[in-house]
């Protein structure tokens, strides 16, 4: 029994995912155009069509009847936002124009199709849409301290306002980072649902290197990678010479003021001594 109860849920996965594959993506905040076509090798004429657009809950998204407009029915949410393509429709373009898309656009979209003489409408189209946003460019830092040979170096990349969840993948050296246990990435989503990502790259450092980070948004197709950003290894030579500059640079200032001290002191004495001895004239 459960290895058949195992079997259901994998079809359920498949058949959802093969769900969303269908789907149209629709950007936030853009205009999308649902497509629908009749088949048709005559003109038809405009006067003598009737379409219908609604949800798959029953909601009037648009209405075309005879020519003309139709939207007294219309369900607020898509008041405004709508449009058919009327120089088209002569040529069976029934396709459907919806503007500021928002995450309440979610549902399936079906389109019905009539003429004057017919009694019954046709259904034409069944189509669902898919809410996607394009991540901003991811920003690559390193870490603070040196990056020092043989021993380990962060590294995090960051990218924005993005939808659905991204995929991560880190390049050293123009190399794909394959072992995910270097990797830690974690997402949080803003009030209007959109994500950002934060993901950590963990590396043993054997030399130089470049680094770079990419974010893939595989509903859009879309992928923006970071600039390549070189590191360099700090020895521990380079470090204690640098650390013993310091120390002398941070010690000559009271050593340069002490013997401007006595030059001053000195020049002061012998100014003393030449008045002292010097016939008043």
């Amino acid at each position: 029994m459960a290895h058949m109860w195992r079997n259901l849920c994998l079809i359920l996965l498949s058949l959802a995912d093969a769900y969303a594959k269908d789907c149209l993506p629709a950007i936030i905040g853009e205009t999308v155009e649902i497509p629908c076509s009749l088949h048709t090798t005559e003109s038809l004429k405009t006067e003598d069509i009737s379409l219908e657009w609604e949800t798959s809950k029953g909601d009037i998204v648009h209405a075309f009847v005879k020519g003309e407009d139709h939207l007294s029915n219309q369900d607020p949410q898509f008041r405004g936002r709508t449009q058919l393509f009327r120089s088209e429709l002569s040529r069976g373009n029934f396709s459907l124009s919806l503007s500021n898309v928002s995450a309440a656009d979610v549902v399936w979209y079906d389109c019905r199709f009539s003429r004057s003489e017919e009694e019954s409408s046709t259904f034409l189209c069944h189509q669902c849409l898919q809410i996607a946003e394009s991540y901003s460019v991811p920003v690559v830092y390193g870490q603070s301290a040196p990056m020092l040979k043989n021993k380990e170096a962060y590294f995090t990349c960051v990218s924005t306002g993005g939808f659905p969840a991204p995929k991560v993948q880190w390049s050293v050296n123009k190399q794909p980072v394959q072992d995910s246990r270097r990797v830690d990435t974690r997402l949080s989503r803003d009030s209007r649902g959109l994500y950002s990502v934060t993901s950590v790259l963990t590396v043993n450092v054997t030399g130089d290197m470049f680094v770079s980070c990419t974010i893939e948004n595989e509903r859009l197709t879309e992928k923006r990678t970071s600039a390549e950003n070189e590191y360099q290894i700090e020895t521990v030579k380079k470090l204690k010479v640098t650390n013993r500059g310091a120390r002398v640079t941070g010690m000559s200032v009271p050593v340069v003021l002490l013997i401007g001290a006595i030059v001053t002191s000195e020049f002061m004495r012998s100014e003393t001594f030449k008045n002292n001895h010097n016939p008043a004239g």
